[in-house]
């Protein structure tokens, strides 16, 4: 189990930041990880089981004079296939972690990337040129992924709590 989370289009200090990490705590014990930039906030929350070091999210990729930044709470059943597939495409790994080949295979595919992925996720990905989030959960909701637009902006996570735990919303 990980988790993640994250903040678009609202204020959020370090203070709220870690408050929010510390409802993530339970869900990934092995490490945690924030990416901060002007409009957004992305946490992460992890448990190790695939390649501890190679997996740390948020998870930043450069490719072809752009840049993504990935947080991302699942696994991928076919992560092999994807991964020749991409490599085949001129995609070159790092690691031996399925984040990776999410990262790319969103960057290959687009959204269109969802057609391929065979297992159980939620994942957010924001294109650091282009300034927009790139949000999706398996299609059975096995990896939950919630949702609420607020005072102009957007708060996400993998548990209400972490959500309720921003200072201007209220449990209602």
């Amino acid at each position: 189990m990980c988790a993640i989370a994250g903040i678009l289009g609202l204020e959020a200090d370090t203070h709220t930041l870690d408050t929010m990490l510390k409802t993530m705590k339970r869900r990934g014990p092995d490490g945690s990880g924030v990416y901060s930039d002007q409009d957004i906030h992305l946490l992460h929350s992890r448990l190790a089981f695939i390649d501890p070091d190679g997996g740390k999210q948020p998870m930043l990729l450069s490719w072809q004079g752009k840049q993504y930044v990935l947080v991302y709470n699942g696994e991928l059943y076919n992560t092999q296939e994807l991964r020749r597939e991409l490599m085949q495409l001129g995609h070159v790994f790092i690691t031996q972690s399925d984040t990776e080949v999410l990262l790319h295979g969103y960057v290959q595919w687009g959204a269109e990337c969802l057609q391929k992925l065979n297992g159980i996720y939620a994942f957010a990905v924001w294109h650091l040129r282009e300034r927009k989030l790139f949000m999706a959960r398996d299609r059975m909701g096995v990896k939950p992924l919630f949702y609420k637009l607020h005072g102009g902006g957007l708060i996400f996570a993998s548990e209400l709590k972490t959500i309720l735990s921003f200072p201007s919303v209220q449990a209602r």
